[in-house]
């Protein structure tokens, strides 16, 4: 020990001279400190950042004209209607564009929070090609130049995961997917979403509020919601009451997997608005709600003859699906019942319009799918929709779909019906015309039967689809401006399409539609020769 001493001192000198020479020591990073503690040296390499991105184009050649200038870039709605985007066809309509698409999604999970939360942003860049340059507007930026300012946003939320399983407990918070189906938008595939629930035919749209997805054992599902729809202050200008009036939706869905491969599934949901028809659905441009007097003629839907309405719409509903995968055989299939039931009641003392309006309606979907060959998409399908009318829309009654198109511009969009003219063909960017816009068919209920068949002629590589869909209005309309009687017969389709599958989620497609238009538009010169469209696409989901 004593020889030892003399190298043992000149050890600490050095190292004290050595500190003394480095300046003081540097702080511990406390996150260092909890690294080391929690031994994560084993742990897989991260993955903080993510990036989903999806890119569409599509080109469009038609005789079915609709006025893109009443939403700056966008032409919804109906044909033959003369609000809205005004949707023509003649035979001096013919016009071709091209449509752009991107949306990128970035997720952000900090390794810190310990899988607890999952921060998303969800944004929409939308043009067509040669529309617009220089400005700032949305839906707009394809000219020459371009220099736009076009970031729509889609989704900001937070979702927490207080189990780390989000399969099992979701909790989202902020702007995000509200669906009519009770599956995470989130985590689930949109071909999952589509085909189940009530298929995106009462709601399907982005909005601001909190969702819960609660899955205690695997076979049973839960979700509960709520939707800020809208907010105005109706009473500033004339009682100088400048608070807040808001339209808020409730949403409640359980579902059970009584055999494998087959759940069933219950829906209740409560919309109450108090704004009293002065929010927006479009800003400072179009208002929203059911007496709004511009939001009919682009969604689809009817318009309730009434001034300031605040109401209330129940929706109870039953769905069920059948093997969607074609994992348990080769047979599938799905559909729903709901109604909606409400009342709305006029706020003006003074107004000469209807004073209250009663609600009452039903919807029913049923669709069967035959997978013929080896390959998921080898398919024979056969779907049948079916939704009660209104034989008045001016009386204090109305019988017919009640859906957040009411809202929206859409707030629904029926997503999975494979017609392309008869409904509005869904792939699309900034024109979603058709017959039948709304599944209310503007209050008049539809009855409609889409059949098609689909072969792999190269397996998962190239497909051909061949399909046929007729539709009905299930009230008598109007008779047209000219004093022409119309019936209820809408149209009969038929389709083809052609899919190429390049790479992995990159898909080139040809799309062709004709329609031989019913008495329905009898009268009508907005419809003076049969619908028709072909349509070119590019899809690329990167991730």
């Amino acid at each position: 020990m004593t020889r030892l001493a003399p190298q043992v001192a000149c050890w600490l000198v050095l190292t004290a001279l050595t500190a003394s020479a480095q300046g003081p020591m540097a702080p511990v990073d406390p996150l260092d400190d909890w690294r080391n503690r929690k031994e994560r040296e084993q742990d897989a390499p991260l993955n903080e950042f993510r990036l989903i991105s999806y890119f569409f184009t599509r080109a469009s050649v038609t005789n079915m004209l609709g006025d893109p200038a009443g939403l700056r870039g966008v032409a919804l709605g109906p044909i033959g209607e003369f609000a809205g985007s005004s949707v023509r066809v003649g035979p001096n309509t013919t016009s071709a564009f091209l449509e752009q698409r991107w949306i990128p999604v970035i997720e952000y999970s900090p390794f810190f929070v310990d899988d607890l939360a999952t921060f998303r942003a969800q944004f929409e860049i939308d043009y067509l090609w040669g529309l617009a340059a220089n400005t700032t507007l949305q839906n707009q930026g394809g000219g020459f130049n371009a220099d736009m300012v076009n970031l729509q946003t889609k989704n900001l939320n937070v979702a927490l995961y207080p189990t780390r399983k989000p399969r099992e407990l979701t909790v989202l918070l902020g702007t995000q997917s509200f669906y009519d189906n009770i599956n995470d938008p989130t985590r689930t595939p949109v071909s999952d979403i589509v085909r189940g629930g009530y298929k995106l035919a009462f709601l399907g749209s982005d909005g601001t509020g909190a969702q819960i997805f609660w899955s205690p054992t695997p076979k049973l599902k839960t979700r509960a919601g709520l939707l800020f729809v809208g907010a105005s202050q109706p009473d500033k200008a004339l009682m100088d009451d400048a608070r807040l009036k808001f339209a808020v939706m409730g949403l409640a869905d359980v579902s059970y997997e009584i055999m494998p491969g087959t759940t069933i599934g219950a829906s209740g949901w409560l919309l109450r608005d108090d704004t009293k028809g002065a929010a927006y659905a479009f800003e400072g441009l179009i208002f929203s709600g059911p007496s709004s007097s511009g939001l009919s003629g682009f969604t689809g839907t009817t318009r309730f003859n009434m001034d300031q309405p605040v109401g209330t719409v129940g929706f109870g509903g039953l769905n069920f699906q059948h093997n969607p995968g074609f994992h348990v055989g080769r047979f599938a299939a799905s559909g729903f019942v709901l109604l909606n039931a409400g009342r709305y009641v006029t706020t003006r003392a003074t107004s000469t319009n209807a004073r209250q309006i009663d609600i009452l309606g039903a919807t029913a979907n049923l669709e069967a799918l035959y997978q013929w060959g080896k390959t998921a998409n080898d398919l024979i399908t056969l779907e049948g929709l079916y939704v009660t009318g209104d034989q008045d829309p001016n009386d204090a009654r109305y019988t017919s779909a009640f859906t957040m198109n009411m809202y929206g511009l859409p707030g629904a969009v029926w997503f999975n019906h494979r017609a392309l003219l008869l409904f509005p063909f869904t792939s699309t960017v900034n024109n979603y015309t058709g017959a039948i816009a709304d599944i209310s068919n503007q209050g008049l209920g539809t009855t409609a039967a889409i059949a098609s068949a689909a072969w792999d002629v190269v397996p998962n590589t190239l497909n051909v689809k061949v399909g046929t869909a007729v539709g009905t209005a299930n009230a008598t309309p109007a008779p047209s401006l000219s004093g022409v009687a119309r019936g209820r017969f809408m149209g009969v389709e038929v389709n083809a399409e052609v899919k190429w599958h390049i790479r992995y989620l990159m898909t080139v497609g040809l799309h062709g539609a004709y329609m031989v238009r019913g008495n329905y538009y009898d009268g009508n010169d907005r419809v003076a020769a049969n619908p028709w469209a072909l349509f070119s696409t590019f899809t690329w989901y990167a991730f």
